[in-house]
């Protein structure tokens, strides 16, 4: 759809209210029953998932080197509304569904249009229906799983799905296997009102390799298995850093700094977990070149060693880089993608349901291992402080659904740490040391601005410097 139909089509904020209490009743049910590489829109699953569940099926001498890299035409917006009402069996809420399914959509200038098929584009169910309705793709598609002591591993001569929402890829061992898979999930899909979308599948060699989520998956020559950020995405990038920079001209140092440091991190947030070093680097120096061209258009009449001097300097103390674009007024700066390490993301564990309550210590200690894509000063605080507002004694960043794109990343930092995270100086009353008698804490900007009674953390009692 067109972006203003996609507008016209969000529900109102009571349907959405509604359909989060019903959501929030269907989707412990259906998580207990969806296949294991299923990630897309499913609570703690996301990209890197099923990025890393792609790397342990390809990698080493694996021998399923024929990949279908298949998507669905439409798959919101042609579901059929008989078959998913019928896979919701006796739901108690499955009438007030049916009434979203079936309300319709108001354009502005064309009037109401009812809607025969498909989910309510920008309702918050409506990507839990989706998963219902291809419930089923891996049984489909000819995948079957060992039992027993290797339970969770699929069968030799079996292909393998991942799937993240309407796109999905299928390892199969041969390219008349992959066009088999392809054919059993066309029929499979006819009476759900599905249908590939035949521009966007094909059957490829893992040698060629072939782009996922952004990503691109390869084998080269020397038999190694590499994912690296796809070229599109890279080139999508250096475009938006150019245009983003070319509109800042007139503007000052503090809003080129507000408007990219963002953009970088939501960026290399998404793309530290594979093989980026080298992209990365690239990046830092094309950065360079905007920046230093920002800076010599802003002053068009001064000299080089002048724009140097103002706008370049060793910003970060805990770095021995003298080429750091900042704002000496302030002491912020860019930070350089090549600053970034790679973290290797850790799969989540196949059948794993938050909901369940055997498994609240694994799905706890998965998201403390969550490292935000912030500044390295921010991360140590975080690590000092176990994470927890120094204050309230809660968690200062337990995002319940890390972000799925780089403009997610984007958003996150912008919207939740820059609110729910403020520095500020405490005194330790209590502590004997001298040493550290005033130290730099992370506490919930709620709490900062509401003054609430202090909680001990730890060992350490904290008190508000007066």
């Amino acid at each position: 759809m067109q972006e203003g139909q996609y507008e016209s089509s969000v529900p109102v904020i009571a349907d959405r209210c509604h359909q989060a209490r019903v959501r929030n009743a269907l989707e412990p049910e259906w998580e207990a029953r969806f296949e294991p590489r299923s990630y897309g829109f499913r609570p703690g699953r996301g990209c890197h998932d099923a990025i890393e569940s792609l790397f342990n099926t390809l990698r080493g001498k694996s021998r399923r080197v024929w990949i279908l890299d298949a998507d669905l035409a439409g798959a919101f917006d042609k579901i059929s509304h008989e078959h998913l009402l019928g896979m919701l069996g006796g739901f108690p809420a499955k009438g007030m569904i049916a009434g979203w399914l079936k309300a319709g959509i108001f354009e502005a200038g064309k009037g109401f249009a009812p809607t025969g098929e498909g989910t309510p584009q920008g309702g918050i169910i409506s990507p839990l229906l989706l998963n219902i309705a291809l419930h089923g793709l891996e049984e489909a598609a000819g995948v079957r799983y060992h039992t027993g002591n290797y339970s969770g591993t699929v069968r030799a001569g079996c292909p393998v799905l991942t799937r993240y929402a309407d796109d999905l890829v299928v390892c199969c061992y041969s390219r008349q296997q992959a066009e088999q898979v392809k054919a059993q999930l066309a029929g499979w899909l006819e009476p759900r009102g599905l249908a590939f979308n035949e521009a966007k599948t094909r059957i490829v060699p893992l040698s060629e390799g072939f782009d996922f989520l952004g990503f691109n998956l390869r084998r080269y020559l020397n038999g190694k298995l590499l994912i690296k950020p796809g070229a599109k995405a890279i080139k999508r990038f250096r475009d938006r850093l150019s245009k983003e920079i070319h509109a800042l001209r007139g503007s000052n140092v503090a809003a080129v700094l507000a408007t990219i440091s963002p953009i970088i991190r939501g960026w290399v947030a998404y793309y530290r977990t594979v093989v980026s070093s080298s992209v990365f680097h690239a990046l830092t120096g094309y950065l360079w070149k905007l920046a230093y061209k920002w800076a010599c258009w802003s002053h068009r009449n001064k000299p080089r060693r002048w724009i140097v001097d103002r706008y370049f300097g060793k910003f970060d103390k805990f770095r021995n880089d003298r080429w750091v674009f900042g704002d000496r007024d302030t002491g912020a700066y860019l930070p350089k993608p090549a600053w970034t390490d790679i973290v290797r993301h850790t799969l989540v564990k196949g059948g794993s349901s938050p909901d369940d309550p055997a498994l609240a210590g694994y799905w706890a200690h998965r998201r403390q291992k969550e490292k935000p894509p912030l500044d390295s000063c921010t991360v140590r605080l975080l690590s000092r402080q176990d994470g927890r507002c120094s204050l309230c004694g809660e968690n200062l960043l337990t995002p319940d659904q890390p972000p799925q794109s780089p403009q997610g990343w984007e958003r996150w930092f912008l919207q939740v740490t820059r609110k729910a995270i403020t520095a500020d100086y405490l005194v330790h009353h209590d502590t004997p040391s001298a040493a550290r008698s005033q130290r730099t804490h992370l506490v919930h900007a709620t709490c900062h601005r509401s003054r609430h009674p202090l909680r001990p953390t730890g060992n350490t009692v904290v008190q508000q410097k007066t």
